[in-house]
């Protein structure tokens, strides 16, 4: 099952930190994949001429076996100059802090998140059907592939 959702905060001079944690699943399902992604940051109307302001993405990545915190800027905006980007960057399987590290703002940053679930893990679905006969490989001689939905027949 997989599940789509719209993903929008607004980083401002008073609250410029916005936490994206991965949602609380029912326990019944697993998270086959989880990602968040950015398509849109942009200044707001009010935003300071001649200011810059910084977006940066915080984040765990996992490095050689080793858990690592990465912090990269994601945006640079400035009124008059850029107000807004479509970066679509992508945040797999894992929570993200957007952070105003420079400027008053307002600056909107939005997306999507999407997850795909399952009832089961990957090694259970395989041997579920590992286990089953599947004779559907094996073409009878009377049988002929389809192309574009129709049989080709042999004369």
């Amino acid at each position: 099952m997989e599940s789509e959702s719209f993903y929008g905060v607004t980083l401002s001079e008073k609250e410029p930190i916005a936490q994206f944690d991965v949602p609380e699943i029912p326990e019944e399902y697993i998270v086959h994949s989880h990602k968040l992604i950015i398509k849109q940051i942009s200044l707001g109307p009010e935003a300071k001429t001649g200011e810059f302001n910084v977006v940066q993405a915080e984040t765990n990545v996992h490095d050689d076996g080793e858990k690592k915190t990465v912090k990269i800027p994601i945006a640079v905006l400035k009124v008059g100059e850029t107000r807004s980007l479509r970066p679509n960057v992508e945040f797999p399987n894992g929570s993200v802090t957007f952070k105003l590290v420079q400027g008053t703002g307002p600056v909107y940053v939005c997306g999507k998140a999407e997850m795909n679930l399952g009832e089961y893990d990957d090694g259970q679905m395989y041997e579920e059907y590992s286990d089953e006969d599947d004779d559907s490989d094996e073409l009878d001689d009377e049988s002929s592939p389809q192309t574009n939905g129709k049989s080709i027949k042999k004369k």
